[in-house]
């Protein structure tokens, strides 16, 4: 009779156990976690590339958070990606994490992006067409520049300008709240006709649906023309865990138009943020292929086949 030692028998099912689990975990696609501030732009810019990144065998997570704990997630390793890094903006927030090597910068998203204040147009007609004209509305406006959620790069360049006395606006405040409310707001002082200014930018559905202009800025503390940039940024490990992944990211890029496309489907027509993403990308695949070609999946098989093969069964 053959006897076998219990003990080895319980070692050999431990190890069958192991083995077994090993190849389980080896088959769970990667994850990408990605940093996603509450506004709509962002929002839209993060669900395409999720729909982009799930159809070629990632899985994604999204966190949203306001962005300077975003950065802060960056810079543990905590969260893999922002989109969202406006400069001059938010440079502030995060540059010191660049500089100590916590988070990389991976390139600019977003092609003829602008911030600013603006003023409904009849405010522009009636002579206040520069920041330096705003010290002689204060009395209309309650010296008040309405603005978006607090830690925004918008709401921190508008207060560093009255922080400094730039334009005589020393006396102004900043009112933040959500993007919508401040929106809500412009729509109602416009419909009632109101003095009011506000903190504005380009991508976004504002400049198709109300009639504003941008204050001219003499001093550029905005930046200027052509200054304003949205910055890809991610934590300082990932080029080296996941090359194919960072690759993708470097070449991710749209211009102020399609992103505000995505934004008009997005929040003006209700539509599902998945389901704006997956009829742009289905439409769009000639645009989508060069963020991928010669890069491959998690499984290792061709980037471009496989979106191309999932998005036509969507």
């Amino acid at each position: 009779m053959i006897r076998v030692n219990k003990g080895t028998i319980r070692f050999a099912a431990l190890l069958l156990m192991l083995l077994v689990s090993a190849a389980v975990a080896s088959a769970e696609p990667p994850k990408v976690r990605l940093g996603v501030p509450p506004w709509q732009g962002a929002e839209a810019k993060s669900a395409v590339v999720a729909e982009i990144l799930q159809a070629t065998g990632y899985e994604v997570e999204t966190v949203s958070a306001a962005a300077v704990l975003i950065f802060q997630g960056l810079g543990r390793g905590e969260l893999d990606v922002n989109l969202s890094a406006w400069v001059p903006g938010q440079e502030e927030a995060f540059g010191p994490r660049v500089d100590s090597a916590e988070i990389n910068i991976l390139g600019e998203n977003l092609r003829g992006a602008r911030t600013g204040l603006a003023v409904p147009i009849s405010l522009y007609q009636d002579g206040l067409r520069s920041m330096s004209d705003l010290a002689r509305f204060a009395k209309e406006m309650d010296s008040t520049i309405y603005c978006i959620e607090p830690g925004s790069g918008a709401n921190a360049v508008a207060e560093s300008a009255i922080r400094d006395d730039l334009y005589g606006l020393g006396g102004w405040r900043v009112l933040p709240s959500s993007t919508q409310a401040m929106l809500t707001h412009v729509g109602r002082a416009i419909r009632r006709d109101r003095a009011t200014v506000f903190c504005a930018w380009a991508p976004h559905w504002m400049n198709e649906a109300f009639d504003l202009h941008y204050l001219d800025d003499p001093a550029d503390h905005w930046g200027g023309p052509g200054a304003t940039q949205v910055l890809t940024l991610a934590w300082s490990g990932l080029p080296e865990d996941a090359p194919e992944l960072t690759e993708f990211f470097r070449r991710f890029q749209v211009d102020a138009e399609t992103q505000s496309q995505w934004v008009h489907a997005y929040a003006r027509e209700d539509g599902a943020l998945e389901q704006v993403a997956r009829e742009w990308i289905q439409a769009n695949l000639d645009l989508v292929a060069p963020w991928l070609a010669g890069l491959q999946t998690p499984a290792g098989d061709d980037a471009v086949r496989v979106l191309s093969e999932v998005a036509a069964a969507w």
